[in-house]
C-alpha cells in the first residue's frame, strides 16, 4: 500500500471524526451551542486521540489482512480513543462534552469508520481498476519485483517488461532495453522500473532523464522495495550504495541521541515505577510454578559489538540449555505455563528497563542476541554487524514488523528491517515503533 494510500485513508477518519462531531452536537446539544465553537478544546482532543488510536492499532491494513482482522482493530482503536479521551477529560475539566453526547459521537464515529471500510473492500479490493501501470527494465529479477508488487501493491497493473526474452510468458516481453521509448509511447503514462542498471548505458540514460524531466516516473528496484516493504533488500545493496544513500548519518546525529538517551532515562524510570506490582507478581507466579531463580540474565551483544548481561523474568525451565544455545520454536516445550503467558504478553521483558537505565540499551533499537548466534548470522548474511552500530532495543522496528524469528531465514528478514531502521533512523521513526508497540502488544505476533 503506498504512502498516498494510508494518507487518504486517514483523511477518510478525520471526515468520519468530524461527521460525528456534528451529528452528536445535532442530536445532544441545545440549539444554541455548537460542538466545534463551544466545545473547541474536547473536539480538537477526540480528533487527535482517535487518529493516534488508529495509527497504533494500524487499522490501513485494508487489502492486506482479513476484513474480520481489520474490524476487530477498528473496534479496540474506537476503545482505546474512549479511553484516551476519557482521560483528557478528566484532566481538562472545562473541555469535557457531556455524557451522553460523548456517547453518540463514538457510536457514530464506529459506525462511520467500520462503514467506509467495508464500502472500500466491496467496491475496491474486489473489482478494483488498476492504479498504476508498470514496465520493467531489465529481465533479471522480474519475478522477485513482480511479488513485491502483488504483495504491497495490488492495485499496480504490471504491463510487462523491455530486457532478453525468457521463457516466461507473464508478465510478457515487450522488446530489448533499446525499445523502452516505443513501449512508453505505447503506454502513456507507466511507471518504469529500473532492475537492472547495467542495461544503461550512457545514451539510454540521457534520454530516460530527459524523459523523467517531462514527467516520466522512474525507480530503480531496491528504491521501489524499500518503499514498499519499509526493509532493505539485502541482496540487491552493496557498499557503494550504502556509501552513497542518504542515511546511516549516526555519528553526525548528536542531538538525536542525546535526545533518545534523555527519553529512555525518562521512560525506564517511570515504567519501572508503575510496572513494579507486576514484576513482582509475574516474579511469584513464576516461583510458584518451578524452581530456580526468578530473574534470569544472559550475555548479549550490544552497541559496538560488546557483550552486557540481559535481565529477563524466567520464561523458561531452569535446565532449558543445559550450556549450550538453542534457538527458541514454536510451541517451545522449555516454556512454561506462565512463561508461555509472559511472553505472549512482553511482561518477561520488563526487567530490560534496568538495562534501558543502566545505558546497555535503549527502549527502541535492533533485538539483542547471543554471541553464538550473532557470530553465525555475521557469517551467513551480510552487513549484519551493522546494527550493533546502535543499542539494542526492547522494541524495534523489526520486532513490530515481523514475528519473532527462530530461523535463518527469519533472521534474514529481520536484519532487512533492522537495516532500514539504522538509515532511517529519525525522532518520527522512533514514534511510529511507540505506537506500533502498543498495537502489537494488543495483537500479540508471534510471541514465543
Amino acid at each position: 500500500m503506498t504512502s498516498n494510500m494510508r494518507i487518504f485513508f486517514r483523511f477518510l477518519d478525520v471526515i468520519c471524526i468530524l461527521a460525528a462531531l456534528s451529528v452528536s452536537s445535532w442530536c445532544m446539544l441545545p440549539a444554541d451551542l455548537d460542538v466545534f465553537a463551544d466545545y473547541t478544546g474536547a473536539s480538537t482532543f477526540t480528533v487527535i486521540i482517535f487518529l493516534l488510536a488508529f495509527y497504533m492499532l494500524d487499522c490501513y491494513k485494508i487489502g492486506r489482512e482479513d476484513f474480520r482482522d481489520s474490524l476487530i482493530r477498528v473496534v479496540l482503536a474506537v476503545i482505546i480513543g474512549i479511553v484516551g479521551a476519557g482521560f483528557a477529560f478528566y484532566a481538562f475539566e472545562r473541555w469535557r462534552f457531556p455524557r451522553m453526547t460523548f456517547v453518540v459521537q463514538m457510536a457514530v464515529n464506529l459506525a462511520l469508520s467500520l462503514l467506509w471500510r467495508a464500502g472500500y473492500y466491496h467496491l475496491h479490493i474486489r473489482a478494483a481498476p488498476s492504479q498504476e501501470r508498470i514496465v520493467f527494465f531489465g529481465s533479471d529479477m522480474v519475478d522477485r519485483a513482480r511479488g513485491v508488487l502483488e504483495e504491497y501493491s495490488p492495485q499496480s497493473r504490471i504491463i510487462g517488461y523491455v530486457g532478453e526474452a525468457g521463457p516466461r510468458s507473464d508478465p510478457p516481453c515487450l522488446g530489448g532495453l533499446g525499445d523502452i521509448f516505443s513501449v512508453l509511447e505505447k503506454h502513456q503514462g507507466a511507471k518504469v522500473i529500473v532492475l537492472d542498471p547495467r542495461g544503461l548505458d550512457k545514451d539510454l540514460a540521457a534520454r530516460l532523464f530527459a524523459a523523467k524531466l517531462r514527467g516520466l516516473k522512474v525507480e530503480d528496484m531496491r528504491g521501489l522495495y524499500e518503499r514498499l516493504t519499509a526493509r532493505l533488500p539485502l541482496d540487491l545493496i552493496e557498499d557503494s550504495w550504502l556509501l552513497l544513500e542518504d542515511g546511516f548519518n549516526l555519528h553526525a546525529t548528536d542531538s538525536l541521541r542525546r535526545l533518545k538517551r534523555t527519553f529512555d532515562i525518562c521512560f525506564s524510570l517511570s515504567m519501572l515505577v508503575l510496572a513494579a506490582p507486576v514484576i513482582l507478581l509475574a516474579a511469584l507466579l513464576v516461583r510458584l510454578e518451578s524452581p530456580g531463580p526468578v530473574l534470569y540474565s544472559q550475555k548479549r551483544v550490544g552497541l559496538n559489538n560488546r557483550e552486557f548481561t540481559l535481565y529477563k523474568i524466567r520464561s523458561m525451565r531452569q535446565d532449558a540449555e543445559r550450556g549450550q544455545a538453542v534457538w527458541a520454536a514454536r510451541n517451545d516445550p522449555r516454556v512454561t505455563a506462565v512463561g508461555r503467558f509472559l511472553r505472549k504478553t512482553r511482561l518477561d521483558e520488563l526487567p530490560q528497563l534496568f538495562n534501558v537505565l543502566k545505558g546497555d540499551m535503549s527502549v527502541i533499537g535492533p533485538r539483542p542476541e547471543r554471541r553464538e548466534f550473532t557470530r553465525e548470522l555475521a557469517e551467513a548474511l551480510p552487513y549484519y554487524d551493522a546494527r550493533h552500530s546502535v543499542k539494542p532495543g526492547i522494541t524495534g522496528w523489526a520486532q513490530v514488523c515481523y514475528p519473532y524469528g527462530a530461523s535463518l531465514e527469519d533472521s534474514r528478514a529481520k536484519l532487512e528491517y533492522d537495516l532500514y531502521y539504522v538509515k532511517n533512523l529519525s525522532a518520527l521513526l522512533e514514534t511510529k515503533i511507540l505506537l506500533r508497540t502498543i498495537g502489537v502488544l494488543l495483537f500479540p505476533k508471534g510471541a514465543r
